[in-house]
């Protein structure tokens, strides 16, 4: 039997993708196997394609860090055929194949079990852009910081997966004074829509002159950006706030001092989903199953496009302005067990 994926082989030190029919091999032990129906596209799938990343290591390889679907066959206990699942990140699509294809195979403990309210596409919608989301919003939802639901509160890179999750989940949760950070001012009245009270450029958050310390404006600052946005913000956070950071699209280098951490009290705190365990994995998607979820006007922005648009889509994701989510529909129906 074949199926469909998305292959890259690195050719000439340069990745090459396309769409080929390979065949499905052995289903290993204590492995699972998926009938995909959604995946989704993330700036990690997208850097695939890109020489020298480091993404991938190993080729080919299928890649796609999400997916959910169907159980087709298992060799896990946990899993039964006709099972709704999802797979984020853990090395799907990097060490090994992803959710780019027809049908993936994947070990069980890399699955998270769907029965609960939320949907197939709702897990796709989610993703690694909701996980990380949800993940750096439980490290400081508790703090003192958050205590007052009018805390100032900033987001950065608001109009990708993640930021636009965080304001989703900030909203729904009833924070009312939250300002976003976009280039895309054409974009501002549905982020207001959205919840966010201020839209705002990232120029204007540029000190004028680089100091360690500057006026305090926020109480949490949610930072997917890096870069100098992330070393002219940490100046500007409360006494005793704190930094959430999940990004490096504006660059990994950071060019600080320690006083703001040691005259303010400021925490840093650093969200990793890749390998984030397994049981707090689930107390993540509890907490999407109840107050995480949004109303559907809070929703984050999708579109939904099909396979076989997939590869211009993931080409252009780093190279074009985008808002929201992208959605990879492979099959809406439920297969004949």
């Amino acid at each position: 039997m074949q199926k469909k994926a998305l292959v890259v082989n690195l050719i000439d030190e340069q990745p090459q993708a396309q769409i080929e029919k390979i065949e499905l091999p052995s289903l290993k032990p204590d492995w699972v196997r998926v009938q995909v129906a959604y995946s989704d596209i993330n700036y990690k799938d997208a850097l695939t394609l890109k020489a020298h990343s480091g993404v991938i290591r190993d080729y080919p390889r299928v890649p796609g860090i999400d997916f959910a679907g169907w159980v087709t066959a298992s060799h896990d206990s946990d899993f039964q055929i006709g099972d709704q699942v999802v797979g984020i990140g853990q090395q799907i699509g990097i060490q090994i194949d992803g959710g780019y294809q027809e049908i993936v195979d994947v070990p069980g403990e890399f699955l998270h079990l769907l029965n609960g309210q939320r949907t197939l596409q709702d897990a796709a919608l989610i993703g690694t852009a909701g996980l990380t989301a949800a993940i750096g919003l439980t490290k400081v939802l508790d703090t003192e910081s958050m205590a007052d639901k009018n805390a100032a509160i900033l987001i950065s890179g608001v109009t990708g997966g993640v930021g636009g999750w965080q304001l989703a989940l900030l909203a729904q949760l009833g924070y009312t004074n939250l300002t976003v950070v976009t280039r895309q001012t054409d974009l501002k009245p549905q982020l207001l829509q959205r919840g966010a009270q201020r839209v705002c450029l990232p120029t204007e958050l540029l000190l004028p002159t680089p100091k360690p310390l500057a006026k305090q404006a926020y109480q949490v600052v949610f930072d997917n950006v890096g870069g100098d946005l992330l070393t002219n913000l940490i100046p500007q956070v409360s006494a005793n706030g704190h930094l959430v950071v999940s990004g490096n699209a504006g660059g990994f280098k950071l060019n600080t001092t320690i006083l703001p951490f040691i005259l303010r009290g400021i925490t840093l705190h650093g969200v990793d989903s890749v390998d984030y365990p397994q049981r707090d994995r689930e107390e993540i998607w509890q907490l999407f199953e109840t107050a995480f979820w949004p109303t559907v006007e809070r929703l984050p922005s999708y579109q939904e496009i099909t396979f076989a648009e997939l590869l211009p889509n993931l080409a252009a994701f780093t190279k074009e302005a985008h808002f929201g989510r992208t959605l990879v529909k492979f099959r809406s129906r439920r297969p004949r067990f």
